[in-house]
């Protein structure tokens, strides 16, 4: 009877904490014990089966495949989201939406936050809430000017984030894409260059896309590349682009020729910060493949529809 009694006064006591959400506090002052007392009784009851805990997931599609990729590609965290079947562009738009949340959980006050060129970062920056001043500075993660007009590169989104949250941004003053390596090294040693280099290696957080080795890329298009340089990589091996850094399949950082021209951050030049990836669709597929399997990102967001088939 004494053991039967203990696990009646147990669950009498989960019953008001579980149940009736009284607070420790509560339970103590109801059954006249302390609170430390109150909390051991709950881990003993825990500890006793006596208590049967259920999650209820929203999606259980996206937590089973959140664990997977985070197993077989061994990335501390991934976010994926069922955003449904839709045409790139939109697809796009509907992850940045439905992730922009971890952006405040991610980022913590009064970080350094690396920015890398590309859409999905672009379109991120357009649907984060705007926020008080978080004391976030933005920095480029590589050269912003470009000929072509484009408004994904990295100086604009910096600032973009920067008036979203009221922070601060650093711009990188330089072409992407040298014709001459020796011309770039030249250009990093000055001092308005240099400083910002500095800071973007140092970065609390990375934020990066992964791009394909295509004409379409818009790692191949910020930088300029001509079709014989994008043929060039090809040959080296590349099939996968992050920061400034071109992967071959196998998940290596390739040493290529056009990759020593680009004026910006190799993704080993990160080793010290958070680096975040956002990145989806069928035709970034073998690129997103190499860049899990080098294990060069800490958190990994995508789609459902790319979650299945990174596992299958």
């Amino acid at each position: 009877m004494k053991n039967l009694d203990n696990i009646k006064y147990l669950l009498e006591i989960c019953e008001l904490f579980y149940i009736q959400g009284k607070s420790q506090k509560e339970i103590s002052a109801i059954l006249n014990i302390s609170r430390p007392q109150v909390s051991r009784f709950i881990a003993k009851a825990k500890e006793e089966n006596l208590i049967s805990i259920k999650l209820n997931y929203p999606n259980i599609e996206e937590n089973n495949y959140q664990n997977m990729i985070s197993e077989k590609y061994n990335i501390p965290e991934v976010y994926i989201y069922d955003i449904g079947q839709v045409d790139n562009t939109e697809a796009m738009s509907l992850l940045a939406n439905a992730s922009k949340e971890l952006f405040n959980i991610l980022i913590k006050n009064n970080q350094i936050v690396g920015i890398m060129a590309g859409r999905t970062v672009e379109i991120l920056s357009e649907k984060i809430d705007s926020s008080k001043n978080r004391g976030l500075t933005f920095v480029p993660l590589c050269g912003g000017l470009s000929i072509n007009g484009k408004t994904w590169q990295a100086n604009n989104i910096c600032q973009e984030f920067a008036k979203k949250t009221n922070g601060t941004c650093y711009l990188l003053n330089a072409p992407n894409y040298f014709t001459s390596e020796a011309t770039k090294v030249a250009l990093m040693n000055e001092e308005s260059i240099n400083e910002v280099m500095q800071m973007g290696k140092h970065c609390d957080v990375a934020l990066l896309g992964i791009g394909s080795v295509s004409t379409n890329s818009t790692g191949i298009l910020a930088s300029g590349l001509s079709k014989n340089e994008l043929e060039i990589l090809k040959k080296e091996g590349a099939v996968a682009n992050i920061c400034c850094s071109y992967i071959d399949k196998d998940g290596k950082v390739i040493n290529s020729s056009i990759a020593n021209k680009i004026l910006g951050h190799s993704i080993l030049d990160l080793k010290q910060s958070k680096k975040v990836a956002i990145a989806m669709g069928e035709e970034k597929l073998a690129a997103i493949k190499a860049v899990l399997k080098g294990e060069y990102v800490d958190v990994f967001i995508t789609s459902l529809e790319t979650a299945k088939k990174l596992i299958d």
